[in-house]
């Protein structure tokens, strides 16, 4: 069943091996959601910046590296950073089959889904209205759920979407201190803002692709409709941030080193005329 779900019995199947997660699904939303409410309650988190309220940066920023990152790192690190761990399935570990998925053994996997779940549910009903933000956390949302049906690959998704959201990170930090940011912003804090961003997020769909396409060959996995399925939200979503990154990064760059070559150019003609006039005296 495990291998075919988009038939009526392996839906079915993958239905009832989800079920056993609907509370903490629920549960991750609901902390979520309060974590949005509490973080907005001073009046000047909810000030927008770049037409988002600051508190949502601020809360997604802290999500990213203090909840996503670390709880890879830690799921990872009880196999002592194993690669086998990537290919494992929710009832298989370090050879054991029949593993139990509510269990011990699984326990920081299920709670990174939980926590990523409730971090694209916090935002739905905020950004209901932009249908790009709302499509992006459907496409997430649908594979998350699809994560706790999948015969393997859990620590894949695990450390790929990781590598996603360090990405959309850089991405956090370009809108608050990038180029469209005040004046209150140095210029050459600006200029870095936009080069991490310009490196970290292709960077970041990079690897998210190539551990996509490595995915793609476990053994229980190779062939089958998830990957036709999850490959194309996977790729989806990383053509959409590539997009978004190469229409900011190009034009910002092309200017930046328009301007460069500008300034060299009145530099070495303010420096001839300097020389002629030396000579002349």
């Amino acid at each position: 069943p495990h291998d075919t779900p988009f038939t009526m019995d392996g839906f079915e199947a993958a239905m009832e091996m989800i079920k056993p997660h609907a509370v903490g699904l629920v549960w991750g939303s609901v902390l979520s959601i309060a974590f949005n409410t509490a973080a907005r309650r001073n009046p000047d988190a909810r000030r927008l910046v770049a037409g988002t309220p600051l508190y949502i940066y601020a809360v997604a920023m802290i999500f990213q590296a203090l909840v996503f990152a670390p709880a890879a790192y830690a799921a990872w690190s009880r196999w002592n950073f194993d690669p086998q761990w990537m290919k494992e399935g929710w009832t298989t570990a370090r050879g054991s089959i029949n593993v139990d998925p509510m269990g011990e053994k699984k326990r920081i996997e299920r709670v990174y889904l939980y926590a990523l779940f409730g971090y694209m549910i916090k935002d739905m009903w905020i950004f209901r209205t932009d249908v790009l933000f709302f499509a992006h956390h459907l496409i997430c949302l649908f594979g998350i759920t699809a994560f706790f049906a999948i015969p393997a690959g859990i620590g894949a998704f695990v450390v790929g979407g990781t590598v996603l959201e360090l990405g959309n990170f850089s991405y956090n930090i370009v809108l608050l201190a990038g180029k469209d940011s005040g004046k209150t912003v140095p210029a050459k804090v600006k200029h870095y803002a936009e080069c991490l961003y310009a490196t970290c997020m292709p960077l970041s769909n990079l690897i998210g692709a190539a551990m996509f396409v490595w995915f793609a060959g476990f053994p229980r996995l190779q062939g089958t409709p998830w990957v036709t399925g999850l490959g194309a939200a996977w790729f989806s979503l990383i053509a959409g941030r590539e997009y978004v990154h190469l229409s900011r990064s190009v034009p910002y760059f092309v200017k930046h080193f328009k301007a460069k070559r500008a300034l060299a150019k009145s530099n070495a003609e303010a420096a001839a005329v300097a020389a002629k006039l030396k000579k002349k005296m």
